[in-house]
């Protein structure tokens, strides 16, 4: 996937997509895992995260937004994808279509202190 296709997906109303599309646009590091799983499956594993992330004071964004969306989802399957801002202060997890069509949710945390 390219870098401007990535960044056009990035259309959600949330602040989140809007931080990570920018972050892109600006050089941001990226990556697309292969590979999928089913959206509700990851649920868990991010409730942690944002658990985990709270108890530290990390900064996030559009967990609330992200958790939903994906639990929506049910067993559909999503691809990971990641933006990691260049100063690597913070980074972005995106939940995209399997076909990579379009990014159906977005959140950001402070990477680890």
């Amino acid at each position: 996937m390219e870098r401007n296709q990535l960044a056009e997906l990035l259309d959600g109303p949330g602040y989140a997509d809007c931080a990570c599309r920018h972050a892109l646009l600006h050089g941001a590091a990226f990556l697309v895992w292969k590979g999928s799983a089913a959206a509700d499956r990851m649920v868990p594993a991010y409730e942690r995260r944002r658990r985990r992330a709270a108890a530290e004071g990390m900064a996030t964004l559009g967990f609330p937004e992200a958790l939903l969306a994906l639990r929506a989802l049910g067993t559909q399957q999503v691809r990971l994808g990641q933006v990691t801002l260049l100063d690597n202060t913070y980074r972005f997890m995106l939940f995209l279509a399997a076909d990579l069509s379009a990014v159906v949710a977005c959140l950001g945390i402070e990477s680890d202190r």
